[in-house]
């Protein structure tokens, strides 16, 4: 109990470390999500997901990719994270940021049971450099998470510079195209059903949501 303790007190940096990854596209610092934020929405996503995947009919282990979801930023607990765009423009930044992930991983299963640590462990690499469907879908939801803050909070700030849309090309190429990596056939429809849906009625809108709340027909729930 002492060490579980311990980490559990350690933890708790997770509601105060800003998802930093967000500041080179122009967030201010108080409009990030800190990582238990993010973590949070990333939970809700996989709840009501994987709920649409099993009423399909696919294939999925729901237990490991809401553990996974559960840790998969505790990397960037102790030094925040390098934004997406540029962490591929740049390989050897990812590379660092790798680095320092597994590094905080290691640090944070040293608190943790034998048993724990190894499950821990292995989660964290399948998240990282598995060739799962639980590893695809929990690449979705990652960025999915960060698409849906992006709508509410600062849509027109960001990845717009000069003449590139980089928000527009990071979509394209590091979100739609991950479905087509999933093995399970209606796993894989639930997640391009999903993304058409973002693309087609979210995507560069802003936030939506009260127009949501006051047009909503309760008797017809889709």
């Amino acid at each position: 109990m002492k060490k579980l303790l311990q980490l559990l007190s350690i933890l708790q940096l997770s509601k105060e470390q800003p998802l930093t990854g967000f500041l080179v596209a122009g967030i201010k610092l108080n409009d990030t999500e800190t990582l238990a934020e993010h973590h949070y929405g990333c939970l809700l996503i996989a709840y009501f997901l994987v709920a649409k995947i099993k009423q399909a009919g696919g294939q999925l282990n729901e237990r490991q990719v809401i553990l996974m979801l559960l840790i998969h930023d505790l990397g960037e607990l102790f030094g925040g994270d390098i934004a997406g765009p540029l962490s591929r423009k740049y390989p050897d930044l990812r590379e660092h940021k790798d680095q320092i992930g597994l590094r905080a991983i290691e640090m944070l299963s040293s608190f943790m049971d034998k048993n724990t640590s190894e499950e821990i462990k292995k989660l964290f690499n399948e998240m990282e450099f598995g060739d799962s469907d639980e590893h695809y879908v929990v690449k979705i939801i990652d960025q999915m998470d960060h698409q849906l803050y992006i709508e509410k909070t600062a849509d027109n700030l960001i990845y717009n510079a000069q003449k590139y849309d980089y928000r527009r090309r990071f979509v394209a190429d590091h979100i739609y195209k991950l479905p087509e990596k999933i093995k399970d056939e209606k796993t894989k429809k639930v997640l391009i059903d999903f993304l058409h849906e973002f693309e087609t009625n979210h995507f560069s809108q802003g936030y939506q949501g009260i127009n949501f709340l006051m047009s909503n027909d309760e008797s017809n729930v889709q």
